[in-house]
């Protein structure tokens, strides 16, 4: 190969690098979303209990901590006052939350996030259990 065809073909490798640099997507200065982003919030809360019957109130949800990226606090669940909190670990738009005990009573159960509406099944259980249902919209 003489010069000129090597100095062409550097020349065409630089063009095509400088291209593809310019065409790269952009990264979104360094703030990654985490699945459980869409969760921290405040929300109002309708619940249907088999033994607590209808009730509504406000739901915290909050990051667990920065070394715990896929898990969330929630605070008054359950209507246990901003003081109690509940930990659930969050895998895509649904949440588990393993059996937590919250003063006497033992909560576990599912939830999971449709557009705007969480969906929380959960028991709350002391003597006796108590079946949930709740939606939430974040307020």
């Amino acid at each position: 190969m003489n010069s000129k065809s090597v100095f062409r073909i550097l020349m065409i490798a630089i063009v095509i690098s400088v291209i593809g640099i310019g065409c790269a997507k952009e990264e979104d200065n360094g703030l990654t979303t985490l699945p459980r982003d869409k969760f921290i919030g405040t929300w109002r809360v309708s619940s249907h209990g088999s033994l607590s019957g209808d009730l509504t109130w406000d739901l915290i949800i909050e990051p667990a901590s920065a070394a715990a990226p896929e898990q969330i606090v929630m605070r008054n669940f359950d209507l246990t006052g901003n003081d109690k909190t509940v930990y659930a670990d969050v895998s895509g738009s649904n949440l588990l939350i393993p059996g937590t005990v919250v003063g006497a009573v033992t909560v576990e159960g599912t939830g999971s996030l449709n557009g705007a509406t969480l969906t929380l099944d959960y028991t709350s259980t002391d003597s006796q259990t108590d079946n949930v249902h709740a939606t939430a919209t974040k307020i």
